[in-house]
C-alpha cells in the first residue's frame, strides 16, 4: 500500500481508537536551563519531559515530522526515522531506519538512545506510544489535522529542538506560499465560482478527505469546494453520495512514477479505470479525474505549497492562449 494513503487510513483508525483525541492542545515548554530537562505538553494533552532540552537526539516516526525537522535546520539532531520518511531524500541518506511508522522497532529505538521520539496521531498506533512510555522513552505525539495545526507544530518543533527562529521562518514561507496560491486563483473563483472537488485517498473501499483535514483546507486554498465536507476526517464515503454530489474534479493521490514501483503504478491505473464506469459524474464526463503524486497533497509537511499549487492547476486550469502549442 502506498505510504501516504496508508497513513491517512491509519488516521481514521487511530482517531476511532482514541489516539486522535484532545485535538488542539498546545505543545508548551516549561522554564528550564538549556541542557536540562523541560516539561512539554504534547498535542494530545500528555505531559512529556525530553531527556535533554533542547533535544540533541531525535527520532521521528512520521514522514511529515521528518520533513519539518529538516526544514527548520534540525536535521543534524535527527538520529532515526521511520521507513516511510523519504524527504528530504539527500539529507536522509545514512540516517538509521527504525521500522515503519505503524510498527516501529522498539529495540532499534532503544539502541539509538533518543532524547525524544516524535510521533503522529495520524500515523502511529496508540500501542506503540504506550510501549515507548513503558520503557521511559519520552514520546511527543503530534496531531496535524489542519493547516493551522501545521503552524502550531512548527512552533513546537522549534521549541523542542532549539530552532525557534528557523521554525518561524519556515512557517512564514508556507503562509506566504499558500497566500500566493489563493491570490493566483482569486480571479478564476470570481468568474466561475468554486468547482466541486472530491479527494479520494483510497479506492477500495472508498475513503475520502472530509472536513477537519488539511486536505480540505488545501482544496479551499486552491479555489475548490470539497463535496465531502459532510464527512469528518478521512472517512468511508458511499458511492451513492458521490453520484449525488456530482463532483466536477476528482483527485486521486497516488504514485505517478511507474518506473520506480510498477506494482503501485498498476494500482493507480486501476483507480483511474474504476471511475470511468460512472460517466454521469461531471468530473468523469469531462476528463477531470486526475492522478497526482500523493505526498505533497496528503502529508502535512514542508511541501504543502507544492500540493496547493498542484490542486489549483487542476481545479482552475489556465486557458491555453491562442496560437500556443
Amino acid at each position: 500500500m502506498r505510504a501516504g494513503a496508508r497513513v491517512l487510513l491509519c488516521a481514521a483508525g487511530c482517531v476511532a481508537a482514541g489516539l486522535g483525541g484532545c485535538h488542539g492542545s498546545q505543545g508548551t515548554g516549561g522554564a528550564a536551563a538549556r541542557g536540562q530537562p523541560a516539561t512539554f505538553t504534547d498535542e494530545l494533552g500528555r505531559r512529556v519531559v525530553p531527556r535533554r532540552w533542547p533535544t540533541t537526539r531525535v527520532i521521528s516516526l512520521a514522514p511529515n515530522v521528518t520533513e519539518l525537522l529538516f526544514a527548520i535546520a534540525a536535521g543534524p539532531q535527527v538520529v532515526g526515522v521511520d521507513s516511510f520518511s523519504d524527504a528530504p531524500a539527500a539529507a536522509l541518506v545514512g540516517v538509521p531506519r527504525v521500522g515503519t511508522d505503524y510498527e516501529p522497532s522498539l529495540e532499534t529505538i532503544v539502541r539509538l538512545g533518543p532524547d525524544l521520539v516524535i510521533s503522529a496521531s495520524s500515523a502511529n498506533r496508540r500501542e506503540s506510544v504506550e510501549a515507548l512510555d513503558a520503557m521511559s522513552i519520552p514520546t511527543f505525539v503530534t496531531d496535524s489535522r489542519s493547516l493551522a495545526d501545521v503552524d502550531r507544530l512548527l512552533d513546537t518543533l522549534g521549541r523542542l529542538t532549539g530552532h525557534g527562529l528557523e521554525a518561524s521562518a519556515e512557517r512564514a514561507r508556507l503562509q506566504a506560499g499558500l497566500a500566493e496560491v489563493r491570490g493566483a486563483v482569486r480571479d478564476a473563483v470570481g468568474r466561475a465560482g468554486r468547482p466541486g472537488v472530491l479527494v479520494v485517498v483510497w479506492s477500495d473501499p472508498l475513503y475520502v478527505a472530509g472536513c477537519d483535514t488539511f486536505i480540505d483546507d488545501l482544496v479551499e486554498v486552491a479555489g475548490g469546494r470539497n463535496v465531502a465536507r459532510d464527512a469528518t476526517g478521512f472517512a468511508r464515503y458511499p458511492l451513492e453520495k458521490i453520484l449525488a454530489e456530482a463532483p466536477e474534479v476528482i483527485i486521486l493521490p497516488g504514485h505517478t512514477a511507474p518506473a520506480s514501483d510498477p506494482a503501485e503504478a498498476a494500482r493507480s491505473r486501476q483507480a483511474l479505470a474504476f471511475w470511468q464506469r460512472w460517466s454521469t459524474i461531471p468530473a468523469v464526463a469531462h476528463g477531470r479525474v486526475h492522478l497526482v503524486e500523493d505526498t505533497p497533497v496528503v502529508r502535512p509537511g514542508a511541501r504543502l505549497v507544492e500540493g496547493a499549487r498542484t490542486l489549483a492547476g487542476l481545479i482552475h486550469p489556465a486557458p491555453v492562449p491562442a496560437g500556443s502549442h
